[in-house]
């Protein structure tokens, strides 16, 4: 395959990792990400009234209550930090990424399927040659259930979720029998998101390269391959990504603090075929390149643009498509207006702490946002504050609602890029954690 090049010297100066890998000349070797770097906090005017209920030792109003209207309905271990959660259609398991390492079970690099009802782990997805940082479940109409999770090691790939699993680890395998349909490559960053379309044909994926791929996923010709880019120089690093409601649009968030909205529809937008078959061509390092040679292909205005600061972790969209909210180092809740970006809410509900994981609840009334403190906090969609969450013990990336909105889980691993975590597979809080109405 492509990916087995030999990294150049540029590239190999930048994929070193902590841990170390064999040769340089071994494929996916992933960058060393770059650690977020907290904005510092301007000197504190004592004239300056506080907001009651922050940790203020000098505040005598203590903080509003938590586990009100949910609470903790039980755990699932993990083999390490989880980081990336995707419910299953029915709702009945949850897809778990992170930096996962048993060393009972040999397995390292991948995702592991968790049932709810027993709160147990019921199979692994194995593997990657580094961690999987996002995950996403679909009921395909082409491929049935599939499980599609992305990582460190610049690889997308898909599992069939009824498959049995894997039962060791090769890193970079992808076992028929285990389960594995296909290989997504040709990535030159980590992937940090992933998004199926509404209709399931096609699945975009937010890469530390810069760049949206979208690959098809119906059956035909352009099955599996990249049938549109969306090239931002601007971004650094993309952090994650999602599809309007309706499809002919995509959300993006990145590390320079960027929050931005782009038309997008793959029946009128995607390559045509002579540049799919160019573009599948392209060698990984190769594709900034090209992208920046060809950048009336793969260039887009956007619609509308947010600059904050720091990465901007999550950006997730209303289920009516109507708002979109952001979270991010900068500590800031801001929901917008999805078609024109106008603040519907902008402020910080967690005394200025980073902030990580987000998702909107099924019906759109709630927000479940995870902080640095280890908090969930529930907003309504207006951003006021509804319930906070208490239990976790390390910073929460990863939050994530079931279909029917009844349970909330959440799992705490810490940022899901960071230099300081980059191979460190334990740490104080290895669960996914259920939440619901008491």
């Amino acid at each position: 395959m492509g990916l087995v090049r030999r990294c150049g010297a540029v590239v190999v100066a930048a994929c070193v990792l902590a841990a170390g890998l064999a040769s340089a000349r071994e494929p996916h070797r992933p960058h060393r990400p770059r650690q977020p770097r907290a904005p510092k906090a301007p000197p504190t005017d004592p004239s300056t009234p506080r907001t009651p209920g922050t940790d203020d030792p000098t505040d005598p109003t203590p903080p509003a209550p938590a586990n009100q209207h949910f609470v903790e309905h039980g755990q699932i271990a993990l083999p390490g930090r989880g980081l990336a959660l995707a419910w299953s259609p029915d709702g009945t398991r949850i897809a778990a990424g992170g930096r996962f390492r048993d060393k009972v079970a040999g397995l390292r690099y991948d995702t592991r399927i968790a049932d709810v009802a027993s709160q147990s782990l019921q199979k692994s997805f194995a593997c990657h040659y580094f961690y999987v940082i996002a995950t996403a479940w679909n009921a395909n109409p082409f491929l049935g259930e599939i499980v599609a999770d992305g990582g460190g090691d610049h690889a997308v790939k898909l599992w069939n979720a009824a498959g049995p699993g894997s039962l060791k680890c090769k890193p970079g395998q992808l076992q028929a029998a285990d389960g594995g349909i296909q290989q997504l490559g040709e990535i030159n960053g980590w992937i940090t998101g992933l998004a199926f379309s509404p209709d399931g044909r096609f699945l975009a994926g937010a890469s530390r390269d810069r760049m949206v791929r979208v690959w098809q996923m119906a059956p035909g010709d352009r099955q599996f391959k990249v049938i549109g880019v969306i090239y931002d120089k601007e971004a650094g690093n993309l952090a994650s990504v999602v599809w309007r409601p309706d499809g002919t649009g995509l959300f993006t968030s990145d590390r320079r603090g960027h929050v931005t909205a782009y038309a997008f529809d793959p029946d009128t937008d995607a390559f045509d075929d002579a540049t799919v078959a160019t573009f599948a061509d392209v060698s990984y390092e190769g594709a900034p390149g090209w992208c920046q040679k060809n950048a009336a292909l793969t260039t887009r205005t956007p619609l509308w643009r947010d600059t904050r600061r720091g990465w901007i972790w999550n950006v997730r969209v209303a289920p009516d498509g109507s708002r979109v909210a952001a979270v991010g180092d900068d500590g800031m809740l801001v929901i917008y207006d999805a078609a024109t970006g106008d603040d519907v809410y902008r402020g910080e509900i967690a005394d200025g702490e980073q902030l990580h994981g987000l998702d909107w609840s099924p019906d759109g009334t709630l927000l479940a946002i995870g902080g640095d403190d280890g908090v969930v906090y529930l907003t309504d969609a207006n951003g006021a504050p509804y319930d906070r969450l208490e239990g976790h013990e390390d910073a929460v990336a990863a939050v994530a609602w079931s279909p029917d909105g009844a349970t909330l889980a959440s799992t705490a691993g810490g940022a899901r890029v960071s230099q300081i975590l980059l191979n460190v597979s334990t740490g104080p809080d290895q669960t996914i954690r259920l939440w619901a109405r008491p």
